[in-house]
């Protein structure tokens, strides 16, 4: 169809209309997955985010069922009796002795029995003696109801009396156990505690572990979260006055996790005691996970909700350490978390009080914030993660509530599959259609392109041929001559840039040009560690008179044409030259380690150059060279006709030097020191500095 080169641009145009036809389908397609893709992820949001409040309800319901069950225990009569006969029959035992035999087999209960069980759930190897009871009332309760309890330890409150007890105690004991036992059993509490409120002695426990019977003011458990609340809450002046203590490993349960609730207990007007209920975390853990059916809550496979105390660490468990310990343990090992953390996990077989959370939602939420966001979790995975505090008494717990990223997204990322299909098959009949007319439209556009882009990377030898007569072969024309005009201009403007960086070159350090280039005017820089030579060439006079000042400014050319090379050989660089004096420096525009060397290499050969000179002229000249090392600062000096110059005590030494005792190559102590036995040196030398302390040079050999 040669007759289509001379349609019009214009008749051209309508086959664009599939352009149109394509971008519709793609926007089409694009506010399709756009809206489908906020509503499932505000869908999996809104969730998270219900999930985590329903189980912020439930833990904070069960947390008021056991400050509601503290109180009115507290309030009983049986407690309040019960802890008034406590206290009464507490220093009767005082006057009760134990046999050596019974002494005996207290000691071998806690040796024997309780410190190899403690031992295999806490870090480090327990000292029985920080435990062993030495007051005597301890030791003859915990003898009768611990030691010769015939029950195992944790299962030692089946014992309602010890037989061997026949003081007043016994009685109210036997009482209070049978009250709490059956207590025990309808709320499902651990353990719980009467505290005398004056002596902070722990009168009666229902479990009788090892705490029973000894101090919370400076026993061996005072510096439990229990003991710090207990002797925080002897100053209540409410009946109805209560106390959170958070989750701790527990040791007299054997390093469980438990937590603690308690009330005072008011005899009358005053508080004869303090009652303190002890949960297990299990309960919440439960509630926590649900049952540790996380997909049946809709977590999906990869979704959990757990809490984190203040400590920033795990208060439940972790889904993922639940499901497969042995994989747990191994990627905290892999992924650079502490060896003892994950021993220490591996070792009580959950996370529980251990696992480290440093999360930004567990930050949000200890501080009393509520929300979602994208963040990392504890094993440091993209989550989607809904945070909230959850709070009673003065303790907040994060509650949170996360889903893999991965998984979040993965509906819209099925959805994106199937709007990608949906309009890449559209797409795909569209094209094929359009491929019927757009050959013939394309081909001048794909040849200026080409053209373009050759001219666009630096090509601009370019010529297109169109072989057309309509706006386009016009526009093939019209780019020729661009082309044409954009290579003349670059040609010169490449010469005069060339031209003038070799000025630069020829005036200004590298390092100067390189920050003029850059919009620095000044080129000022401060240069740390560099080394400067200073010389004077002396005889210039009497060259000059014996041999006529035109060629001896002619030889004197050449002569500074020599120091020029050399100074290229050796990597230093000029910076001016004035009369006689010749200003170089090492290191300046390129760091070099061994400046010092150089520099004094340079030194030598200008010597040997000028001693080259002198045999070929018969001349008399003569160098005085000063060299130092230390920072420097570099600068443009001038506007229109400037130099380049350095500033600074380094160049002021270097130049009293060359200045100092006639013709010799001197340098500083620090230039010696740098170069160590590589060079002769002789001196020192002791240098007037216009009242400032005498300088110390060396001199080197030529």
């Amino acid at each position: 169809m040669p007759g289509l080169g001379r349609l019009s641009i214009q008749s051209k145009m309508i086959l664009l209309l599939l352009a149109v036809s394509l971008a519709s389908i793609g926007a089409m397609a694009w506010i399709s997955y756009s809206s489908g893709k906020d509503a499932l992820i505000q869908g999996v949001r809104n969730q998270l985010n219900g999930i985590r409040v329903s189980k912020s309800t439930a833990l904070r319901t069960r947390l008021e069922s056991l400050r509601d069950q503290i109180i009115a225990m507290s309030d009983s009569q049986i407690v309040i009796e019960g802890t008034r006969e406590f206290h009464n029959s507490w220093d009767s035992l005082k006057s009760l002795a134990l046999s050596p035999a019974e002494n005996e087999k207290l000691d071998a209960f806690y040796r024997s029995e309780f410190i190899p069980a403690l031992a295999k759930h806490v870090e480090g190897a327990p000292v029985p003696e920080q435990y062993l009871p030495t007051d005597p009332v301890s030791r003859y309760l915990q003898y009768h109801y611990i030691a010769a309890n015939p029950h195992p330890y944790q299962k030692k409150q089946e014992l309602i009396s010890a037989p061997g007890d026949k003081s007043s105690f016994a009685a109210t004991h036997a009482k209070l156990q049978m009250f709490f036992t059956r207590a025990a059993r309808i709320f499902g509490f651990e353990d719980v505690m009467i505290v005398d409120a004056t002596t902070l002695n722990l009168l009666y426990t229902y479990q009788k572990t090892t705490e029973f019977a000894t101090s919370v003011e400076n026993g061996p458990y005072a510096d439990t979260r229990m003991g710090a609340a207990v002797r925080a809450m002897r100053t209540a002046r409410d009946r109805d006055s209560f106390k959170l203590a958070d989750f701790e490993p527990y040791r007299p349960s054997l390093g469980l996790p438990m937590g603690f609730i308690m009330s005072p207990v008011f005899d009358g007007p005053s508080m004869s005691g303090i009652m303190v209920l002890q949960f297990p975390i299990d309960e919440f853990d439960h509630v926590a996970t649900g049952n540790f059916q996380w997909r049946e809550e809709g977590l999906g496979d990869s979704g959990e909700t757990y809490l984190v105390g203040p400590d920033k660490t795990m208060r439940t468990n972790s889904r993922f350490a639940h499901q497969d310990p042995a994989a747990f343990v191994r990627n905290l090992r892999e992924n650079g978390f502490s060896p003892n953390l994950a021993d220490r996990i591996e070792r009580q077989g959950n996370v529980l009080c251990t696992m480290p959370v440093n999360s930004p939602s567990v930050d949000l939420a200890l501080k009393g914030k509520s929300g979602i966001l994208e963040t990392e979790d504890y094993r440091g995975t993209p989550v989607l993660s809904s945070y909230g505090p959850l709070e009673m008494d003065s303790l907040r717990w994060a509650v949170i509530s996360e889903m893999d990223l991965a998984e979040a997204e993965a509906p819209v990322r099925s959805l994106g599959r199937k709007v990608i299909m949906v309009a890449s098959g559209i797409g795909i009949a569209v094209t094929i259609i359009a491929l019927l007319f757009s050959s013939l439209l394309t081909k001048p556009l794909r040849i200026l392109t080409t053209g373009a882009r050759r001219l666009g990377s630096g090509e601009t030898n370019v010529k297109v041929n169109l072989g057309s007569h309509d706006e386009f072969g016009e526009l093939g024309r019209v780019f020729n001559e661009m082309a044409d005009s954009i290579r003349s201009q670059k040609e010169q403007l490449e010469s005069q840039v060339r031209e003038n960086q070799e000025l630069l070159l020829n005036i200004l350090p590298a390092s100067a040009v390189a920050q003029r280039m850059e919009g620095d005017e000044k080129a000022s820089r401060q240069f740390a560690d560099v080394s400067v030579l200073f010389s004077e060439l002396s005889g210039l006079e009497e060259f000059g008179a014996a041999s006529g000042d035109s060629t001896a400014l002619s030889h004197l050319g050449d002569l500074i044409t020599a120091f020029d090379e050399a100074a290229e050989r050796l990597g230093i660089e000029k910076v001016r030259t004035i009369g006689g004096s010749y200003l170089a420096v090492c290191g300046l525009s390129v760091t070099r380690p061994d400046h010092a060397r150089r520099i004094i290499q340079f030194a030598q050969e200008i010597v040997r150059i000028v001693s080259i000179f002198n045999r070929e002229h018969h001349a008399d000249l003569s160098l005085a060279i000063g060299i130092n090392s230390g920072p420097v600062v570099g600068g443009v000096v001038g506007r229109r006709r400037f130099l380049y110059d350095l500033w600074g005590d380094t160049v002021s030494v270097a130049r009293k030097l060359a200045a100092a005792h006639g013709p010799a190559i001197r340098v500083t102590s620090p230039v010696r020191e740098r170069t160590g036995d590589q060079f002769n040196f002789s001196g020192p030398l002791r240098i007037e500095s216009d009242g400032k302390p005498a300088l110390e040079a060396w001199s080197v050999a030529p």
